[in-house]
C-alpha cells in the first residue's frame, strides 16, 4: 500500500500546484478586468486622470499576488522540500505496522 502512495506522490504535488496555478491565474484575471472596466468608466469622463490610485493599488496588489505565486511554487518544486520529504516517507515505510 505505502508503495502505492510514494508513487502517487510526485502526481499528487504536480496536480496541486497546478491547481494553485491556475487559481492564482484565475485572480489576476479578475483583477485585470476589474482595471479594463474601471479605466473604460473614466475613458467617458474627460476630466478624469489617466492614472488613478485604484490602478496603482491594483497593479501592485496584481504583481504581489504574482511574486507570491511564484515563489510558493518554487518552494514547493525546491531540492530542499523534496529531501525531506523523502526522509518522511523512508521514515513511515520503516514504522508501519502493516
Amino acid at each position: 500500500m505505502r508503495t502505492v502512495r510514494a508513487s502517487r506522490l510526485p502526481w499528487h504535488i504536480f496536480l496541486g500546484l497546478y491547481t494553485y496555478a491556475l487559481a492564482v491565474a484565475t485572480a489576476e484575471t479578475g483583477l485585470m478586468e476589474k482595471l479594463t472596466f474601471t479605466e473604460m468608466r473614466k475613458h467617458s469622463d474627460s476630466t478624469a486622470s489617466k492614472r488613478s490610485t485604484e490602478t496603482a493599488v491594483a497593479n501592485g496588489l496584481g504583481l504581489g499576488l504574482a511574486l507570491l505565486g511564484g515563489v510558493v511554487i518554487l518552494a514547493a518544486i525546491s531540492p530542499k522540500h523534496q529531501a525531506t520529504l523523502q526522509r518522511k516517507s523512508v521514515y513511515s515505510a520503516s514504522n508501519s505496522k502493516c
